[in-house]
């Protein structure tokens, strides 16, 4: 029983170390969300999640989706509702650099004009 006991009392002390290990693991979403045209136009904002901020107009919802998608914005598409677009051929290429839940983000793609752009990315390039 004495054992019982201090293998209590050894995981009671262990157990605040323990929480604090993993509360201080990054788990935050800091992201600089660039649009650029080939004229040279470049629209930027920044997009914080966990609580959701930044500059993005529409903060919320893109944390939401980009939580969907789990970070992949190549996935951001699968949870968007179908569009249809016209063959108008205006780029704009989009950008996403910093951290998604503490880990690295770096995408880039390049879409034919705006609409397939909103289409592909939902509210996360909504700005």
């Amino acid at each position: 029983m004495n054992l019982t006991r201090i293998g209590g009392a050894l995981l009671a002390a262990a157990l605040p170390f323990a929480v604090t290990g993993v509360a201080s693991a990054s788990t935050s979403t800091s992201l600089t969300l660039t649009l650029s045209s080939p004229d040279g136009v470049e629209e930027v904002v920044e997009l914080e999640c966990d609580p959701p901020g930044g500059s993005h107009p529409n903060a919320k919802s893109a944390c939401v989706e980009l939580h969907m998608a789990q970070g992949d914005f190549d996935k951001l598409a699968d949870h968007q509702p179908s569009a249809s677009c016209t063959m108008e051929y205006r780029p704009l290429t989009a950008e996403a650099r910093g951290t998604w839940h503490g880990n690295p983000a770096d995408w880039r793609h390049e879409f034919g004009n705006d609409c397939t752009l909103r289409a592909a990315t939902g509210s996360v390039f909504r700005f």
